[in-house]
């Protein structure tokens, strides 16, 4: 057989994270950055993982990786039953190949252990990890598509996007499913669950990306000291409630920033006010660090907007993607990496070689 490739891009969320988990809608770009996945079969039933990455490889068994995840889905089960930190710590999300064993075990699951084969898997990404740029909802994405390739599923009878999010939920609790949807499709992508459960998406590739090339700028503060999994877990309660003044307020900021994208020339200032109003919003909530609150001072003390693109952090003085609209000549910036990659680029694709 040949080797499969996929490869996706990471994102940017542009609003509505957090809120995402409580109903309102989020709105999400895919950025070129990619994360690619090469799997290749052999006739041993081994499996052989390579992450040159972080310069790591092991050797599987298949039954190892099968209870591996039905220990798993008992963890991520009981977070949900019961959510807290420590509930969500049961997952192991830290190891460095904890999602990978994830997916090759759900896809393991779903087939006769008869069917079982060996396979060489090797993972590569640009995407910065623990940053808000996708990175897991990319992998999770790009190994589901491979293997279902390897192992000739269909997609009637396992739908790509439902394994990525039963793998994503693996990383995150409860993701919001924007992330690995985005990396799937692409372009800017519009997330809504409604009451009953579903999550409805919107793609919008016509949009003027957003506006002109060079009017939103990309930075990474640095990787969050909590997983995006452990912030939720502590701060989600503050949006929980009837009639939750923070949670109407991160829905309206939401929706206005939706609406502005669908016009042919927004006008900036509005733009402005929208993000720096939610990112009021996020600091309400708590997971913005005090030394990136007063980066984002700075940049609205110089007449820009900005606001972190994830989930943030809890402590320390990083928080991951910075979403910066103005404010061209702030110092402060010159410390972080720009993310010189286009936005809304096309999402999955698979390659035979």
């Amino acid at each position: 057989m040949p080797v499969i490739h996929a490869r996706a891009p990471g994102k940017i969320i542009l609003m509505g994270e957090h809120a995402a988990l409580h109903g309102c809608p989020a709105i999400a770009c895919a950025v070129g950055l990619y994360c690619n996945v090469w799997i290749s079969p052999h006739e041993s039933r081994q499996i052989d993982v390579q992450l040159p990455d972080l310069a790591f490889q092991h050797r599987y068994d298949p039954e190892q990786l099968a209870d591996y995840i039905r220990h798993v889905r008992l963890a991520w089960a009981h977070y949900r039953r019961v959510p807290s930190t420590s509930s969500f710590a049961r997952l192991n999300v830290s190891a460095p190949d904890h999602l990978i064993k994830c997916a090759m075990g759900e896809i393991l699951l779903r087939l006769a252990p008869a069917n079982w084969q060996g396979f060489v898997l090797r993972v590569q990404s640009q995407i910065p990890t623990g940053a808000g740029f996708g990175s897991s909802g990319a992998l999770a994405v790009t190994l589901m598509a491979a293997l279902s390739q390897l192992f000739r599923l269909t997609e009637a009878d396992c739908p790509l996007e439902q394994l990525a999010l039963a793998v994503e939920r693996y990383q995150h609790g409860e993701p919001s499913g924007i992330d690995h949807n985005t990396s799937l499709l692409g372009s800017v992508v519009i997330g809504r669950r409604d009451a009953q459960g579903p999550f409805n998406l919107l793609t919008l590739p016509d949009s003027p990306v957003l506006l002109p090339p060079g009017t939103l700028r990309v930075f990474n503060t640095g990787t969050a000291r909590e997983s995006t999994g452990q912030v939720i877990a502590a701060t989600r309660y503050r949006l929980e409630g009837a009639n939750n003044p923070l949670l109407a307020s991160m829905q309206r900021n939401t929706e206005r920033f939706c609406s502005l994208l669908q016009q042919s020339r927004p006008m900036p200032e509005t733009l402005r006010a929208v993000i720096r109003d939610y990112q009021a919003d996020l600091e309400k909530l708590g997971v913005v660090p005090a030394a990136v609150a007063r980066l984002i001072r700075s940049i609205e003390n110089a007449g820009g907007a900005a606001k972190i693109c994830g989930a943030g952090a809890l402590t320390g003085h990083q928080a991951g993607a910075l979403l910066v609209m103005g404010a061209e000549e702030v110092p402060q910036l010159s410390r972080y990496q720009r993310i010189d990659a286009p936005l809304a680029v096309a999402g999955l694709e698979i390659i035979r070689s």
